[in-house]
């Protein structure tokens, strides 16, 4: 791997030295990591798989304090219904449409977190099943629902997959002639430590989950139901809990 890291970094070197460069697809989510991902020569996106020769490439904003996503995964007995019914059960109506429920939650694994309807959620990690539930809790605080899980092995397929190596790249941007430019910083790289960790900094609320169902509010769906998904994330500032420094 030191030699595809050298590669990333040299890449890098070149792409820093242009100094500021044009958004690639202005007012797109994600422009500048689009950018600099067609910099490198990544062509298509493979979402269950590392961006660039087994490296995770994380493009942030120098001034960004928001949790950085480490991977999307839905429930091992979604079945494809499960979060349409979680919404359907447990969300609340949305503010701009009422005949729609969203459902927008951080869930931890050593905290209940309190939903606009006083149901919360809970993240377990039972190490004997090898599973991680969504314990659901109504609002006497009784535990009415563990049901939704995610197998260890599905968590551990999707970050040998995706996660064993990282590079989080730090850029600025600037506006001219109403568009977007980016200047791209800094690269430092990390190499995964092991499960184990992770399973751990779920259960002690480092690593956490986020399910976002909420509403289109703008555009030709405006007013239908969205799905972003269930993610699992962490603050920068803790990426040294999971990710040792990988040296060049």
């Amino acid at each position: 791997m030191k030699n595809e890291i050298t590669d990333l970094q040299n890449k890098f070197n070149v792409i820093k030295n242009k100094g500021y460069i044009k958004g690639l697809k202005q007012n797109s989510i994600g422009n500048a990591g689009l950018t600099f991902e067609n910099l490198i020569g990544k062509k298509n996106d493979e979402f269950q798989i590392a961006d660039y020769n087994g490296i995770e490439i994380k493009t942030r904003n120098s001034f960004n304090t928001m949790q950085m996503t480490l991977f999307s995964l839905v429930p091992s007995n979604a079945f494809g219904l499960e979060l349409k019914r979680l919404r359907d059960t447990y969300g609340y109506p949305d503010s701009d449409f009422k005949n729609i429920n969203r459902l927008t939650a951080s869930i931890y694994g050593n905290k209940k977190s309190y939903l606009k309807n006083f149901y919360s959620f809970k993240l377990l990690v039972d190490y004997l099943e090898k599973k991680v539930f969504l314990c659901i809790y109504n609002p006497k605080n009784i535990l009415i629902e563990k049901k939704i899980y995610w197998d260890f092995e599905d968590i551990i397929t999707m970050i040998n997959n995706k996660l064993l190596y990282l590079a989080i790249v730090k850029y600025r941007s600037i506006i001219k002639n109403s568009e977007k430019y980016f200047k791209y910083n800094s690269i430092n790289f990390y190499k995964f430590k092991n499960i184990s960790t992770f399973f751990d900094l779920v259960n002690n609320g480092v690593i956490k989950l986020s399910i976002c169902l909420g509403v289109y509010k703008s555009g030709y769906k405006k007013g239908k139901e969205h799905d972003h998904g269930v993610t699992f994330s962490i603050r920068e500032e803790d990426i040294l809990k999971l990710y040792n420094k990988f040296i060049i």
